[in-house]
């Protein structure tokens, strides 16, 4: 199998699910990362950014220009240390406590973290507070699900 490792177990007593009609053998087959790989394993990092949405063209701009060719974007709702903000409505004050964001995923080699890294920080920086967080994680694999492609060659 290469890749992934299978396991398999058969559940030899007959199942039962929500339409009520007996199984007679149910075969769960789990995929797990092979750890005994034998080939170097490709070091890629997985690049988590959440900024203030009108910083969003700034920064995917910024990326494209340091040779980044993918992201995944998302809009979200969260607070930090401000805590959200106050604001007046027909004469009342109301707290909003979760501000719009946007959270930018992307996986890259590990010599480009540092170039995308430092692309989001000069892009998505207004200096007040609230401009967001970078975070950097380890990614052991990937594959690009229509080719089968995996790691480097996937991303």
């Amino acid at each position: 199998m290469g890749f992934f490792t299978a396991k398999q177990k058969m559940l030899d007593a007959p199942t039962k699910f929500s339409n009520d009609l007996p199984i007679s053998h149910l075969t769960l087959s789990v995929f797990l990362l092979s750890s005994g790989s034998k080939k170097a394993t490709p070091q890629m990092k997985k690049i988590e950014a959440i900024i203030k949405p009108f910083k969003l063209d700034d920064v995917i701009e910024a990326l494209s220009e340091v040779g980044i060719e993918g992201v995944s974007v998302s809009e979200i709702k969260g607070f930090g240390r401000q805590r959200g903000r106050s604001e007046i409505y027909k004469g009342a004050e109301y707290v909003v406590d979760f501000l719009p964001k946007m959270k930018l995923e992307l996986v890259i080699t590990d010599e480009m973290a540092p170039m995308a890294v430092e692309a989001i920080r000069k892009a998505a920086r207004t200096g007040k507070i609230g401009d967001g967080k970078i975070f950097v994680v380890p990614v052991e694999s990937v594959m690009r699900i229509r080719t089968g492609e995996l790691d480097d060659n996937a991303i």
